[in-house]
Order: C-alpha cells, then sequence, then structure tokens
C-alpha cells in the first residue's frame, strides 16, 4: 500500500516537473508576461506624475531621482514587454523583467514591512489599488513565471529563433 502511494506521488511530481519545464509552458509564460508588462507600463507612461506620486509614497528613491525613476521605469516595462511577447531579443528582455519582478516584490514586501497605507502604482496610478499581501503573493507568481520563462523558453514563435534560421 505504502509503495503504491509513493508512486503515486512520485508520477505526480514528474508531471509537475514536465509541465514546468516544458517549452509551451515558456512560450506561454512568455506571452503572458509580455502582455502584462506592456499593460503596466502603458498605463505609467500615459499618467507620469501619479507613477511618480507613487514612487515616492514608498520611500524607497531618493527625491531627486523619483522623476528620472518614474520616466525609464515604465519605458523599460514597455520596451521589454513588447520584446518578450514577439520574442525580439527575448534572453534579454527575460532578464529584465524578472530584475523588474524582483525589485517590484521587495517594494512591495518592504511596504508592507513597514504598514505603509499607500497605492500599489502597479498596473493603475488613481490610487485605488492599496497594497496588500494579495499583490505581494501575485508579484511572488509572476516571479516564479519569470524565472521559469527564463530558464525553460527555446524561442518558440519568436523572431529570435526566425533570425538564427535565416543567419
Amino acid at each position: 500500500m505504502e509503495g503504491k502511494r509513493n508512486a503515486r506521488k512520485k508520477g505526480r511530481r514528474m508531471k509537475i516537473k514536465k509541465l514546468i519545464t516544458h517549452p509551451y509552458t515558456a512560450l506561454i509564460g512568455r506571452i503572458l508576461l509580455g502582455a502584462i508588462f506592456i499593460y503596466a507600463g502603458s498605463g505609467k507612461i500615459l499618467n507620469p506624475e501619479q507613477f511618480a506620486q507613487a514612487v515616492i509614497n514608498y520611500r524607497l528613491v531618493p527625491l531627486a531621482r523619483v522623476n528620472l525613476f518614474a520616466i525609464v521605469l515604465p519605458w523599460l516595462e514597455l520596451v521589454s514587454g513588447i520584446f518578450l511577447l514577439v520574442g525580439l531579443f527575448s534572453r534579454g528582455s527575460i532578464i529584465i523583467i524578472t530584475l523588474l519582478m524582483a525589485l517590484f516584490l521587495g517594494a512591495i514586501g518592504s511596504a508592507l514591512w513597514r504598514g505603509l497605507d499607500i497605492s500599489c502604482g502597479c498596473f493603475s496610478t488613481d490610487g485605488i489599488y492599496k497594497v496588500t499581501i494579495v499583490y505581494f503573493i501575485r508579484d511572488l507568481f509572476l516571479f516564479a513565471l519569470a524565472l521559469q520563462v527564463l530558464f525553460y523558453d527555446r524561442g518558440i514563435l519568436s523572431i529570435d529563433t526566425l533570425r538564427k534560421r535565416r543567419g
């Protein structure tokens, strides 16, 4: 009886590992992350003043650097998202997105730790979405997805793969 149970557990682990390492799972992750970062960056680009205020509220960036940060970060998100979505410079784009997710996790975690009652500034800059543990868990999932794409993306349906074949 114990042997059957262990065999079933091992079978489940193998299925999960196969799903995580499958190139089509990475393709879905690449598309999803690309779309998310395009959406997130676009909203911040359209409302730079409000995003700058969200950055100020976290109290992590020196005031002298807030405007630069609030202008550069959304464009970095947008361009990285576009490149990841179409599969152009995918490796560099997913590295940037993974690092950004780590940054966002740190910022939200810090705000939660310090008990700040502030707007997330993640997708909307209108102040409606307050920093909560739910956003930390969401970003933890997106960070894990970024790592999965980083390690298992094989360039399916990407411009990078087309360029390699022609080059």
